[in-house]
């Protein structure tokens, strides 16, 4: 997919604003073990999800018809980011994730509203 101006100006009027303006860094010690090339580091732990997945999640829910049910195997972020992004557009979520699933990813599943659904040892069956 080539990049699109006009897709990525309605992508950041459209986003939750939770997720833009990511803080950013330069890493100096990667940047010294990298040979002085320059390295910054975008802090995506700062947003809800702890992820950057929350951003294409949420844009991709703006495309669907309000009230859409949705369901996603998961086995973490993603999960997080269809829970929080349905969630704030009132859209139901049903995440499909494997047995061995992290607790801690689950709970908050759970706690941005989706209905979490243990499936197997990967998650698809």
């Amino acid at each position: 997919m080539d990049l699109d101006l006009a897709r990525i100006e309605k992508a950041l009027r459209i986003i939750d604003p939770v997720f833009l303006n990511t803080p950013q860094y330069i890493d100096e010690q990667l940047c010294q073990e990298l040979g002085g090339r320059t390295v910054t580091v975008k802090l995506e732990t700062a947003n809800p999800v702890r992820s950057f997945k929350g951003r294409g999640a949420d844009f991709m829910l703006s495309t669907l018809p309000p009230g859409t049910p949705l369901v996603c195997a998961s086995s973490g972020n993603f999960g997080q980011a269809i829970a929080y992004a349905g969630r704030s557009r009132g859209m139901p979520v049903e995440v499909f994730v494997p047995e061995t699933i992290n607790p801690l990813k689950q709970q908050r599943m759970e706690t941005f509203g989706a209905r979490v659904v243990k499936a197997g040892p990967d998650g698809s069956s």
